[in-house]
């Protein structure tokens, strides 16, 4: 895992939170109020977002937050929180205007459930994301970023998959196409094998049903057309 600091990625990230609506800063300094920021990480597009708006002079908003808190007890430590704010995966969601907020602990995390002779870390966190440019953290105490390829593929402008067996498959298939459209990158050879080797008609209602939990259902159809123009 490459670990480094950069003052100008740092600044922009602190930016976006800046941005943040004020009602999801509350909720955030509550959890700050429980664990030190040492345990405290942003992680996954959040971070990448940011360093892509200064590489790039990307312009998407940022409008979402994953949180990851490294402390085994964190369901336990977060009872307060109202039963409105738990996520079905486990952890707390927070939803405001054109914004949302998911925070949740080691304990959370399917990949580490999955694989329970690992280390709970960061690091393994990091392992479990399907995409390379999803798996970057940013530590709030350290100020420095956690990469595990991600960096390598952001500079690249490539979109690469962390291949394990507990991949989802209609959900891993589905961001490898909406985050090369959306970041404008090329998918990679391996990604585009993975959706050759593991795609079939059977699974569109499973894509559908992730879009739709997404609330992007209506992205099905370019999902589909573009699956269509790789696996032909």
């Amino acid at each position: 895992m490459k670990i480094f600091g950069d003052t100008i990625f740092q600044k922009n990230l602190e930016n976006n939170l800046e941005k943040m609506p004020f009602e999801s800063k509350v909720d955030f300094s509550r959890i700050m109020e429980i664990f030190p920021l040492k345990k405290i990480n942003i992680i996954g597009g959040f971070v990448r977002d940011s360093i892509l708006q200064v590489l790039i002079d990307y312009d998407f908003p940022v409008n979402d937050l994953d949180v990851l808190v490294e402390d085994l007890e964190f369901e336990n430590k977060t009872k307060e929180f109202s039963q409105k704010n738990r996520s079905r995966f486990g952890g707390l969601k927070f939803e405001y205007d054109n914004f949302s907020i998911d925070f949740f602990g080691l304990e959370n995390i399917f990949y580490l459930k999955d694989n329970p002779n690992l280390e709970k870390n960061l690091e393994n966190v990091l392992k479990g994301c399907d995409l390379t440019t999803s798996a970057i953290g940013y530590n709030l105490e350290e100020n420095k970023f956690y990469s595990l390829g991600a960096i390598e593929d952001i500079y690249k402008k490539t979109i690469n998959i962390n291949t394990h067996k507990y991949l989802k498959v209609a959900p891993t298939i589905s961001r490898l196409i909406l985050h090369a459209d959306k970041l404008g990158f090329e998918l990679s050879k391996n990604s585009l094998n993975y959706i050759k080797k593991n795609y079939s008609p059977e699974i569109d209602n499973e894509i559908n049903d992730f879009l739709s939990y997404k609330k992007i259902g209506y992205l099905f159809e370019q999902v589909k057309d573009r699956i269509e123009d790789i696996v032909r």
